[in-house]
């Protein structure tokens, strides 16, 4: 039997640490599924309290597939998580839509070890593993609240971040 992994994040912006995780996913995993998973409307305002630009899923999934473009294995999708109910209120409905979107395909997982018991919930067709969040040592809140850990940011997107940045003005339409 094939190994699918999945690796779901917002990617707010993507940095080293997730492209860390997708790595080892295609190490260990015959393809795998990144899934950007987000409710915009709750990432812009996100992005707003920051003072941090705001990209579209489109646009960080292109970041995302220009790293990984010499490799065939990786799949991108967007999920969109609008008009369901929040963590952890919705996470059957999501769990639902979440494999109409993306397929019954999955049968590994990786995550923070604090969704394990999720995963084992509403996936227990699906493997856990566990990731380290600290092995790179950046969280998207760290990128969205000091300039410092931008070095950080997926190459593919440095540019545009650090161009938005400068500009100073932030389009959240």
């Amino acid at each position: 039997m094939k190994k699918v992994g999945c690796f779901v994040g917002k990617f707010l912006p993507p940095h080293l640490g997730h492209l860390s995780v997708v790595d080892r996913a295609i190490k260990e995993c015959d393809s795998v599924v990144v899934v950007l998973a987000e409710n915009p409307e709750k990432s812009k305002e996100r992005c707003r309290e920051t003072n941090f630009p705001y990209f579209t899923p489109e646009t960080r999934l292109r970041w995302f597939r220009e790293h990984y473009k010499n490799n065939s294995n990786v799949e991108f999708v967007f999920f969109d998580e609008s008009g369901l109910k929040s963590f952890p209120d919705g996470l059957k409905e999501w769990s639902r839509k979440f494999k109409e979107v993306v397929g019954n395909k999955i049968n590994v997982k990786y995550a923070d070890e604090s969704y394990r018991h999720l995963n084992e919930e509403y996936f227990p067709e699906c493997e856990f593993v566990p990731i380290d969040r600290d092995l790179i040592p950046v969280h998207g809140t760290n990128i969205r609240t000091d300039k410092n850990y931008l070095k950080y940011v997926i190459p593919e997107g440095y540019i545009d971040i650090k161009n938005e940045l400068e500009k100073g003005e932030k389009d959240y339409e």
